[in-house]
C-alpha cells in the first residue's frame, strides 16, 4: 500500500522535482532579498548612529578646548567604545587646509596615517563615507564622518562597525526559510499525490484495465468518464472507439456467417457437380469399353471371315488330295499328291503370316509422360475402383524422365493391366502403381519379354500390383496368348494381355509377371527412356 501510494514516477515525480526546484529558487531569492534589506537597514542604522557619535565627539572636542588635546581624545574614544561595543576600532584624523593626519587610533595594527584625496574631499564637504570591509573574518562597515566645531570641519572620525549581529540574523532567517520551504514541499507533494491518486491515477488505472481486457478479447468493457477534463476526453474517445470496434466485430461475424454459408452451398454444388461428372465419366468409360469390344469383335469377325475364305480353298484341296492319296496305288501318284499337299500347307502358312503382318499395329515412338498417363487411366477407372471398394496407392517418381513409345499403345497397356488388376479383386483390395528409374537389373518373377533396347543402361520401371486371387502356376505362362482367358463368363476375350505383350515388344521394353494363388499379382514393365537421337536409330 505504501509503495503504491508513494510510487515515485510519472506525473508525481515531475511535480515533486519541479516543486523542489521552485521552492529552492524561492528560498535563494528570498535569502538574497532579505540579506540585501538587512544589510541596507544595518548600514543606515550604523551610519545614523555613527553620525550621532561623530556629532557627540565634535561637541565634546569643542568643550574641551580643541582637537589637539590627544589625552582628552583618547578618553573620549574609550568612553565611546564602552558605550558601543560593536565598534571594533576608532581613529581620529585632524584636517587642516593643506593635509590630514592621524591623531588617535585604537587599531592594533598599523592604521592609515592620512585620508585619501576622495575621502578628504567628501569629509570637507560634510558628507560621511561608508564602505563594507570584508578583509577580515568578521565583516564590518567602515564609516568615516566629519567632526565639526561651530559648523567648521576640523577632523574626521573613522570607525569600524561589526555586522556580525546582522549576519547571524540573516543566517537564522535562511535556516527558517529552508525549514519552511521543505515543509511546504512535503505538504504540497502529499496533497498533490492525493489529488493525482484520486483524480488522475484511478481514472487512468480504470482506462488501462479496460485496455487490457480489450487486448485479451473482451470488448464488453465501458470506462466511467471521471477525473480532469483531459482524462474524461480520453476516456470518452476510448469508449467511442470501443463501440465502433464492437460494431465492426458484429459486422465481421455477420460476414463470416455469410461466407461460411456460401462455402457450404458452394461445396454442396461442387459435390453435386463432381458426382454428375463421375456419372458421366463412368458412362463414357462404359461406352468406350463397349465400342472397343464391338470393334474387337468386328475385327475378329472380319479376320475370321478372311481366314476362312483364304484357308477354305487350300483346305478343300488338302481334303481332296488326302482322299486321293488314300486310294493311290502307285508311288509316283502318292508323291504327286504329297507335293500338292505340301504346297497347299506352305500356302496356308504364307496366308497366315500375311494376315498377321497386315493386322500388326504400326507404333510411332514419341516422348510420353508416364505419370500423366497413369493419372488419366486412374481417372477413367475411378468409378469401377470405387464400386469395387479398391484402394489405389501410387508411388510415382516426381522427376521421372519421359519414356519412348506410342501414346495410344502405352495408354492401352496401362489400361489393360489396371483393368485386369481391378477385376482380380471383386471383393475389394489394394491396387499399387509405382514408377521410378533403375539401372537395368533382373526383372522380378517370370520374364515374358526381355529383348528390348536399353538406352545408356537406365530404364523406367513400371510396377502394377494387386492383392487379388492371383494366377495359378499352370496358367501363368499362357496368359499372354491371344484368346486365352479364364473369365469367359464375365465377358473376357483373352486379348488384353496379348495386346500388352505386343506393345511392350514393339516399344523395346521388358515384361515380367509374379503371382501366387491368394497372394495377388505383380506386373513389372521396363520401358526405355526417350532419347530422340538413339530412338531414331531403332528399326
Amino acid at each position: 500500500m505504501f509503495k503504491k501510494w508513494f510510487k515515485f514516477d510519472g506525473i508525481m515525480a515531475w511535480f515533486i522535482v519541479t516543486g523542489a526546484m521552485l521552492v529552492g529558487l524561492s528560498i535563494s531569492l528570498m535569502t538574497l532579498l532579505e540579506s540585501d534589506i538587512v544589510n541596507r537597514a544595518g548600514a543606515e542604522n550604523r551610519q545614523v548612529a555613527f553620525l550621532r557619535i561623530s556629532e557627540f565627539v565634535g561637541n565634546m572636542i569643542g568643550r574641551t578646548g580643541g582637537i589637539e588635546d590627544v589625552t582628552v581624545l583618547q578618553e573620549l574614544i574609550q568612553d565611546v567604545r564602552e558605550i558601543r561595543p560593536r565598534i571594533l576600532r576608532l581613529s581620529v584624523f585632524e584636517i587642516t587646509p593643506s593635509s590630514s593626519f592621524l591623531i588617535v587610533s585604537t587599531d592594533p595594527n598599523v592604521p592609515p596615517q592620512t585620508l585619501d584625496r576622495q575621502e578628504r574631499a567628501e569629509i570637507e564637504a560634510g558628507r560621511p563615507i561608508m564602505q563594507l570591509d570584508e578583509s577580515s573574518a568578521e565583516r564590518a562597515w567602515r564609516i568615516t564622518a566629519p567632526i565639526a566645531i561651530d559648523g567648521k570641519v576640523v577632523g574626521a572620525l573613522r570607525g569600524l562597525f561589526s555586522v556580525q549581529e546582522y549576519d547571524d540574523l540573516i543566517k537564522q532567517e535562511i535556516e527558517l526559510a529552508k525549514g519552511i520551504g521543505i515543509g511546504v514541499v512535503l505538504v504540497a507533494s502529499l496533497t498533490f499525490l492525493l489529488l493525482i491518486h484520486v483524480k488522475i491515477h484511478r481514472p487512468v488505472h480504470r482506462l488501462l484495465y479496460a485496455m487490457q481486457n480489450v487486448e485479451a478479447g473482451d470488448l464488453s468493457s465501458h470506462v466511467a468518464t471521471t477525473g480532469p477534463v483531459e482524462i474524461r476526453e480520453v476516456t470518452g474517445q476510448f469508449n467511442r472507439m470501443l463501440d465502433r470496434v464492437r460494431e465492426a466485430g458484429l459486422e465481421k461475424d455477420r460476414l463470416l456467417d455469410e461466407i461460411r454459408h456460401f462455402n457450404q452451398t458452394l461445396q454442396k454444388r461442387v459435390a453435386e457437380a463432381t458426382a454428375e461428372l463421375q456419372r458421366a465419366n463412368s458412362e463414357l468409360v462404359e461406352a468406350r469399353l463397349a465400342v472397343e469390344e464391338s470393334q474387337r469383335l468386328a475385327a475378329l469377325g472380319e479376320l475370321s471371315a478372311t481366314m476362312a475364305h483364304e484357308l477354305g480353298n487350300p483346305l478343300n484341296a488338302l481334303s481332296g488330295h488326302l482322299q486321293m492319296l488314300t486310294h493311290a496305288g502307285e508311288s509316283s501318284n502318292r508323291q504327286r499328291h504329297l507335293a500338292v499337299i505340301r504346297s497347299e500347307v506352305d500356302r496356308m502358312v504364307a496366308i497366315i503370316r500375311q494376315v498377321l503382318d497386315q493386322t500388326r499395329v504400326r507404333l510411332r515412338s514419341a516422348p510420353i509422360n508416364l505419370n500423366g498417363t497413369i493419372q488419366e487411366v486412374l481417372s477413367l477407372l475411378s468409378p469401377d475402383v470405387q464400386k469395387q471398394r479398391v484402394t489405389v496407392k501410387t508411388d510415382l517418381q516426381a522427376d521421372l524422365p519421359p519414356v519412348a513409345g506410342d501414346p495410344r499403345a502405352l495408354h492401352g497397356l496401362l489400361f489393360n493391366l489396371a483393368v485386369n488388376a481391378v477385376q482380380a479383386m471383386p471383393s475389394g483390395g489394394k491396387l499399387t502403381i509405382r514408377t521410378h528409374t533403375v539401372c537395368r537389373t533382373e526383372l522380378p518373377g517370370t520374364v515374358i519379354v526381355n529383348e528390348g533396347a536399353v538406352v545408356n543402361g537406365t530404364v523406367v520401371r513400371l510396377t502394377i500390383a494387386d492383392t487379388g486371387n492371383g494366377i495359378p502356376p499352370e496358367h501363368l505362362s499362357r496368359i499372354f496368348e491371344p484368346f486365352f482367358t479364364t473369365r469367359h463368363e464375365q465377358g473376357g476375350t483373352g486379348l488384353g494381355l496379348a495386346i500388352c505383350h505386343r506393345v511392350v515388344t514393339d516399344s523395346g521394353g521388358s515384361l515380367a509377371v509374379k503371382s501366387g494363388v491368394g497372394q495377388g499379382t505383380e506386373f513389372t514393365v521396363d520401358l526405355p527412356m526417350w532419347k530422340e537421337r538413339e530412338i531414331r536409330k531403332r528399326p
